[in-house]
């Protein structure tokens, strides 16, 4: 008898009760609940800074190939992958391409350098400042004409807009405000 009422009394001691269970799973809803929030906001920074990264490095890509092959190379934003599309909507990708005769807008015999189409142009607006539809780089690396503004936002407005910001020079530089010290706006 001893042995059957200490498998009983073990079988019993391994369980839940209800009230447990319940009180458990009250307390994982809470904190699901609580932190759900901010893993979208995570998750959507993450995606904006991996935008931006991927930009910045096409800036320096095509800055370098206008050093490099001593001519003009061009970005624009492209939804087709062959012609630059006039707009200043970057979200759903670009192109580069080396401009032989300096008209700013790609001729068939005009190689490729990059094509990027984006995979979360929903998520992520991307548009440049109404002056610029398209960036020029010249052989010695500038990008003549007024800087612009690149910014970066999201849909949902969960996080902050970012910038990427070309000066004359050429270079790219992030910001989370405009060049004249104003707040960025997605509007």
């Amino acid at each position: 008898m001893d042995i059957t009422a200490s498998i009983a009394e073990l079988a019993h001691s391994r369980g839940f009760s209800l009230i447990e269970l319940i009180s458990v799973l009250a307390i994982g809803l809470l904190l699901l609940s609580v932190g759900m929030p901010n893993l979208r906001q995570f998750s959507a920074g993450n995606l904006q800074q991996s935008e931006i990264n991927t930009l910045v490095t096409h800036f320096h890509l095509a800055r370098s190939e206008a050093v490099k092959q001593a001519t003009r190379v061009v970005l624009c934003p492209s939804d087709d992958s062959e012609v630059c599309d006039g707009s200043f909507n970057w979200s759903g990708g670009f192109i580069i391409f080396a401009d032989a005769n300096s008209n700013r807008h790609r001729d068939r015999e005009e190689p490729l350098i990059r094509i990027y189409q984006s995979d979360f142009e929903s998520q992520v607006s991307i548009n440049s400042t109404y002056s610029r539809r398209r960036l020029t780089y010249q052989p010695d690396g500038s990008s003549p004409g007024s800087n612009v503004t690149i910014t970066f936002c999201n849909p949902d407005d969960i996080i902050a807009p970012k910038a990427i910001i070309i000066s004359n020079s050429g270079r790219p530089r992030i910001s989370e405000r405009r060049p004249d010290g104003s707040p960025l706006s997605c509007s």
